[in-house]
């Protein structure tokens, strides 16, 4: 099959339009930003954070020809930005525009970070990004490059590889290159070694693309598996090189990756993944074959197949078990189990996961996001508490904090956390839970990384994972002296969630090479493995009475809470590492750095202030562009600083409707509270109507100035999202060279310069929402509310939620023309009868200024009406809308490598409108104004259906359908059935 280049040029330019951002990611006006410069790195961090960003410089620096070595590339400078006021652990490279972002909080999970420094495991992983930008930068994708820029690049890019390769090979790379790297992690493959043994091998595409189905891990996993077997089977560690180097050189080739793979390896990418499947299963087949499996006894009750987790057990006084429960329908909340039922307890905000919990009586902590209004980089890490007896929820500790995971104490008066300060310090401290005020703050002139800390049953010890530059331990700290004890030696074990009961502590490792609970005696220091498991086991919790350890088992459809007695006799002495890892070793063979970030210089490199002023101009994107609904061509210059302050456009539109020209320029300067928005465009318009048998056409030359404020605001405190946004805007039209032209079957019957339209002899026609020759000025309000429940991976709408927005379109200048326009927009969302079902309905009020007076204008449309008609301009208009909304059937059905359906939804609905207005017309004869009415009552049932689909192997879903109403006749409208196509939204 065939795809043309304007085609492919159009999918690109969708993912570039889609990924244009209103509000920028960026950071308070008032932080002061500095560099550091090597040969190929500008690191940008702030004030404060210059310890960390000499040491970053320094290593990239060095690792820079080592990790770019096997794709035969070497990047050119770049900017990497040290983010220090985010709580989030994240990191991107990005070249819309050209730069790579750390956010530098580290995170508590142990199965995220293992047993690496936080920036030295983001400098392995995101520098391999930079080298795969810098090798994509070839053949055709240079041609692209030079001609459009970054955005075109980017975009043909991600075509030509999947995304799973971008993803899978970063991993491999940080695998092969750190002590910890998640390719060494069982839990990074736990959920795809689960679904292989259990016969959920599934196709390629399914495997890829996901589904809504069945629980399917993200294409990191499925990418390193694929980028470490062919490496293993091929022994070359540049095998994905030379494939990539085939494919992002003749991107607009269909399949192009997997045509290179096949002349790489005589395999296509479908195949290559059955082979390595089979392969994987075959060997993790043998190995559990080999184990005897701990029996135990489920505690949780599934109600059904659809994958859930019932995470981190918590054993309460009356015998339940707190846990989180989440899954691929179900949004994280707080339950209870107990004798075989569970109760929901409570629903948290947006969790920042520390991989546990900890409860004391009857109430529970966790770690949850907070968001500053404004700046959308800063947010926060909070401890909230919840007493489920008491049903009271509070902040621990500041609503501006950076805590990672806490603990209560065994009486519920105290927490312990650790505090992530802004220059990457690391203090393990102690809350009073009342207050939230300081207790203690141990010393840690090291700055060794804590993390996961809990207390003795006693309350007078804390157990704590301690990482250091040699690796892992676990330390017991005395909470008042702060005296540290290390109890295991410090090795690159990737132990976790450290326990304590009695005389043991008990925690989780992957030494056996499947994550498995043991414990060490504080007596003895014997250590012991408690549980063999076939896929993992974590999280252990000991019953009130010490009789039972309540643990995480997964299983089929989720994590399980199982139990068993404790009975130490049953625990084998732990014998070390009994299964050989084949997943990752040859990676760190191949590259033959295993220990690179070991020995990493440490220059003092010179710091420059960084200008933002000086960066300000960035330019990133040029050449041809075509807008999202197929409307318009630019020809363009956009830019936009490393900082995301300033965004600038200019450049040249080609209206396709019209077969206008016109140019425009615009700058949004976000470096304030309120954002600044410009905007200028100049050109020719053309406007055609049908009415009364003629044809209109309307020519004329405009020009618009505008400015305007605009403030958005995070208000985000609980489980409902919610967001608030104003602004204002003042814009100048001046409108020239204006003329009508009326033909009739082809012939010019008149032409004129008014928006009054000869019907006939005697009577004109006055077009309310035209401009002829003057100027107009406006003024535009907008306000948007909403607030929103979070959603589940299987939702597409929201089980409760309401929204509001309006527009205010007035004239209060002197102008050529007066008009007013209020626009009422609101949706409220209700559950439906069952599990992703939705009612919703949506209400709107729309009010224009009308009149006979010649200078009044009508501005457009704002509010939806009902499906299927189309309306005069009222000068009001009432409607509301009910809809119900479900999911049709998951089907996962790939037709070949073109269309692979996901999802069928259906959505029945009943619509109403009330409209009221005039037209006007003019008796040139008798110079009168005469009117007729509008008013009209519109109504409309009708079925939409559409499909959740990806497109040639491309990851984002697109979404189609259509939709049949049947109308309900009214004074300008018989009865009848409408068809109509639906394009929904495009998920880049």
């Amino acid at each position: 099959m065939k795809i043309s280049l304007p085609f492919l040029l159009f999918i690109v330019s969708i993912a570039v339009n889609a990924q244009t951002q209103t509000v920028l990611e960026n950071n308070p006006t008032g932080l002061k930003w500095y560099q550091v410069n090597t040969q190929h790195f500008k690191v940008l961090f702030p004030k404060g954070f210059d310890v960390q960003a000499q040491r970053m410089a320094n290593t990239l620096e060095y690792i820079h020809a080592a990790e770019a070595k096997s794709l035969g590339t070497e990047p050119r400078k770049i900017s990497v930005v040290l983010q220090n006021q985010s709580s989030q652990s994240n990191a991107f490279v990005s070249i819309l525009p050209r730069r790579s972002e750390f956010y530098t909080m580290p995170p508590q999970d142990y199965n995220f970070i293992g047993t690496n420094d936080w920036l030295d495991l983001l400098a392995s992983h995101e520098y391999r990004h930079i080298v795969q930008y810098q090798h994509a930068t070839r053949g055709f994708n240079r041609v692209f490059y030079y001609l459009f820029g970054n955005p075109t690049l980017a975009g043909m890019a991600q075509i030509s590889a999947p995304q799973w390769f971008w993803e899978g090979d970063a991993v491999a790379t940080e695998t092969a290159f750190t002590h910890s790297g998640r390719g060494k992690i069982p839990n990074f493959n736990l959920i795809f070694k689960t679904n292989i043994l259990e016969g959920r091998t599934f196709n390629y595409h399914k495997q890829y693309l996901r589904s809504y189905k069945h629980n399917i891990p993200n294409h990191y996993v499925l990418g390193y598996n694929m980028v470490s077997y062919l490496r293993r089977k091929m022994n070359d560690p540049e095998i994905w090189g030379k494939i990539t180097a085939r494919s992002w050189s003749v991107p607009f080739i269909p399949f192009a990756f997997s045509n290179a793979i096949k002349k790489e390896t005589g395999l296509y990418v479908k195949d290559l993944y059955n082979e390595m499947a089979a392969t994987f299963k075959s060997e993790w087949q043998k190995e559990v074959d080999q184990l005897k499996l701990t029996s135990f006894e489920k505690v949780n009750p599934r109600t059904t197949s659809a994958y859930t987790d019932y995470l981190y057990p918590q054993a309460q006084e009356d015998g339940s078990i707190l846990v989180m429960k989440q899954g691929i329908g179900d949004i994280n909340q707080f339950v209870l189990l107990k004798d075989g039922e569970e109760k929901k307890v409570f629903t948290p905000g947006f969790i920042n996961d520390a991989g546990m919990l900890s409860s004391a009586y009857t109430s529970v902590v966790w770690n949850e996001y907070g968001y500053n209004p404004r700046w959308r980089v800063k947010n926060y890490s909070l401890i909230k508490i919840y007493d489920y007896k008491s049903k009271q929820k509070r902040v621990i500790g500041g609503k501006r904090q950076r805590f990672g995971s806490a603990a209560l104490s065994p009486k519920g008066d105290k927490i312990v956390t650790v505090r992530s300060d802004n220059d990457y310090t690391n203090t393990l401290m102690v809350l009073e839970i009342f207050s939230g005020r300081p207790l203690k703050e141990f010393p840690n002139a090291a700055n060794n990384f804590y993390s996961m800390p809990r207390w003795s049953e006693d309350g007078s010890k804390i157990i704590v994972l301690k990482s250091t530059r040699q690796g892992k331990t676990i330390s017991i700290v005395d909470a008042e002296s702060g005296a540290e004890e290390d109890i295991v030696p410090v090795t690159q074990e990737n132990i976790g969630h450290p326990v304590w009961a009695g005389k043991y502590i008990f925690f989780n490792s992957p030494i056996s090479g499947i994550d498995n609970i043991y414990a060490i005696s504080l007596e003895t220091k014997q250590r012991y493995q408690v549980t063999t498991s076939k896929y993992g086991a974590y999280n252990p919790s000991i019953s009130k009475d010490g009789k039972t350890i309540y643990y995480n088992e997964q299983a089929k459809d989720g994590m399980d809470v199982v139990k068993i007695p404790f009975d130490p006799s049953a625990w084998s002495v732990n014998k070390g590492n009994t299964i050989e890892d084949h997943s990752y070793q040859h990676l760190v063979e191949q590259e033959g750095r295993p220990g690179i970030f070991d020995s990493i210089p440490q220059t003092v490199l010179p710091v420059q202030r960084y200008s933002k002023l000086k960066g300000m101009i960035n330019p990133y994107s040029w050449g041809f562009l075509l807008t999202n609904d197929l409307a318009q061509i630019t020809a363009a210059v956009a830019s936009r600083d490393i900082l995301n302050t300033t965004s600038i456009t200019a450049g040249y539109v080609y209206d396709i409707n019209e077969r206008t020209n016109m140019w425009q320029a615009g700058i949004s300067y976000q470096g304030f509270y309120p954002i600044i928005n410009l905007t200028a465009r100049t050109g020719d318009r053309v406007n055609d109507e049908k009415a009364f048998g003629n044809t209109v056409e309307f020519e004329w030359n405009e020009t618009t100035l505008e400015g305007g404020l605009s403030i958005p605001l995070v208000l985000t405190k609980s489980k409902y999202i919610q967001q608030l946004s104003i602004g204002n805007s003042v814009g100048l039209t001046r409108v020239s060279s204006f003329i009508n032209t009326i033909k009739r079957n082809g012939t010019v019957i008149y032409k004129g310069k008014d928006r009054f339209v000869p019907l006939n002899d005697t009577l004109d026609y006055m077009y309310k929402d035209q401009l002829r020759d003057g100027d107009f000025v406006y003024n535009h309000f907008t306000l948007s509310y909403y607030h929103l429940l979070k959603t589940s991976y299987r939702d597409y709408l929201y089980r409760w939620g309401q929204s509001l927005n309006v527009d205010l379109y007035n004239t209060p200048f002197t102008s050529d023309f007066t008009g007013r326009l209020l626009a009422l927009r609101g949706t409220l969302y209700f559950p439906g009868l069952a599990k992703h079902h939705y009612l919703y309905s949506r209400v709107a009020y729309q009010k224009s200024l009308q009149g006979i007076e010649t200078d009044i204008y009508t501005f457009r449309n704002r509010i939806p009406k009902p499906r299927g008609y189309s309306y005069p301009n009222d000068e009001k208009f009432y409607t509301l809308s009910m809809n119900y909304s479900f999911p049709l059937w998951y089907p996962d059905i790939a037709l070949g490598p073109i269309l692979n359906i996901q999802r069928i939804k259906l959505n029945a609905f009943y619509d109403y409108g009330k409209g009221y207005g005039k037209q006007f017309y003019y008796n040139q004869e008798k110079n009168d104004v005469y009117y007729g009415l509008t008013d009209d009552i519109y109504q409309s049932i009708g079925v939409e259906t559409t499909f959740d689909f990806n497109f040639m192997r491309f990851l984002p879903k697109f979404e189609l359908g259509f939709r049949s109403s049947y109308l309900k006749a009214n004074r300008t409208t018989g009865s009848g059935v409408v068809f109509e196509i639906l394009i929904g939204n495009i998920g880049f």
